[in-house]
């Protein structure tokens, strides 16, 4: 089967966010089935590589310019980013047309998120196509205040559920986003799939594997972009309280923020008097580095504010056989499961987060119990070979079914 992911976000050129690292895992997992993978992603740079392959994955990039000086205008960027959206979707139908003159794909599976598919959407002879329900700008509007998503999300909205809509068939990683997303679309009688995200758990596993002594010093681990939906503010509250009750804790802080809000941050911890040694904010780091961490750490820490329909790092941290404390939001509790491997805590309140961050820094078997069912969740649930038959077995029942 030739499969077809398109969406802009795929590692290493647009970063490693969610949506980038689920295409990354479910190519390279889809080719280890033994399927061939196209992804039709992004780059923001002419210097970057149109074509290029990545191990067995073909990667296609086009070419998608931020367009920053007019979006700062005062009313026409407003819209410029909704405009923007909607000539990329016809870029990217003009490139599975080419495509499909070339090598035609079996099926094609697009983002729900910046609506993508909507212009190839509208052909009357097309793939059949699969639409990943990740978490959609209309219910991440919900959680951003007007200045910080400070763009019109209307036309977005339109053409994301027009694509949830016309799609011929629609996955999401978590029963509470496809909850939420049949609540707000018109699915015309067609049921979402249930698959989670995929995660490459093996070099997690062994960063797991390493012999954690009882630490005279606790790491607790919060990886993420700095900002307020993420809940910094919440966890630099709490950290006052827990580094009051227990003196040898470090917080450590992976990922990178804009520099006012840098600045809010550092202030915040000064008017908390929380000591430089105690919150530490390393900035963006490499993958390996970033494995590196979690080896080091004890706890991880997920106290975002904002809508997740799967949590990579809730699952990241699981996949390393660390205990998780992580607000209870939107498809979490599923991610984590039942099997004791995370505390979750009300979004928003630093107390009950403080509260769970003192119990398991006193609790070393807690600790050790917590990341240990925490990776036997990981190894059967969102492996990425698991996840990859899944979304398979859906594929199948479209194959040959063309527009």
């Amino acid at each position: 089967m030739h499969i077809l992911l398109v969406n802009r976000w795929y590692p290493p050129h647009t970063g490693f966010g969610g949506v980038a690292v689920y295409n990354y895992y479910l190519a390279h997992a889809l080719v280890r089935q033994g399927h061939r993978v196209t992804v039709l992603a992004a780059r923001w740079s002419k210097d970057i590589p149109a074509p290029h392959l990545d191990g067995e994955v073909r990667v296609v990039r086009l070419f998608a310019p931020e367009w920053s000086r007019l979006k700062r205008l005062p009313v026409l960027g407003r819209y410029t980013r909704p405009l923007q959206q909607y000539l990329y979707s016809l870029s990217v139908s003009r490139a599975i047309d080419h495509m499909t003159g070339v090598d035609q794909p079996d099926i094609i599976e697009f983002a729900e998120i910046n609506a993508e598919g909507y212009s190839y959407l509208h052909k009357t002879r097309r793939a059949p196509v699969v639409v990943r329900c990740h978490t959609p700008t209309f219910v991440l509007r919900q959680y951003y205040t007007r200045e910080e998503m400070n763009f019109d999300t209307a036309l977005t909205t339109q053409m994301e559920k027009f694509c949830i809509s016309t799609a011929n068939a629609l996955t999401a990683p978590s029963a509470d986003m496809a909850q939420v997303i049949e609540n707000s679309c018109s699915l015309n009688g067609k049921t979402i799939s249930i698959i989670p995200n995929a995660l490459d758990i093996r070099p997690f596993t062994q960063a797991g594997n390493a012999q954690r002594h009882p630490a005279q010093e606790i790491t607790i681990l919060h990886v993420g972009r700095l900002d307020r939906v993420k809940g910094i503010e919440t966890l630099i509250q709490a950290a006052k309280t827990v580094v009051m009750q227990i003196p040898k804790v470090r917080f450590i802080l992976l990922g990178g923020g804009s520099a006012s809000y840098l600045e809010k941050i550092n202030q915040l911890i000064n008017e908390n008097g929380i000591k430089q040694g105690h919150f530490q904010l390393l900035g963006d780091v490499s993958q390996d580095d970033l494995i590196a961490w979690y080896q080091k750490a004890d706890i991880a820490v997920v106290p975002t504010m904002n809508y997740e329909s799967f949590s990579y790092t809730v699952a990241q941290a699981m996949a390393a056989g660390l205990p998780v404390i992580a607000s209870r939001i939107g498809g979490i509790s599923e991610t984590t499961g039942s099997e004791n491997a995370a505390i979750l805590v009300e979004a928003g309140n630093e107390k009950l987060l403080a509260n769970a961050l003192v119990t398991l820094c006193q609790n070393p078997e807690m600790r050790q119990n917590m990341g240990k069912a925490g990776l036997s969740r990981a190894k059967s649930y969102f492996s990425d070979d698991i996840v990859a038959e899944k979304t398979l077995a859906l594929y199948r029942t479209l194959e040959g079914k063309n527009s």
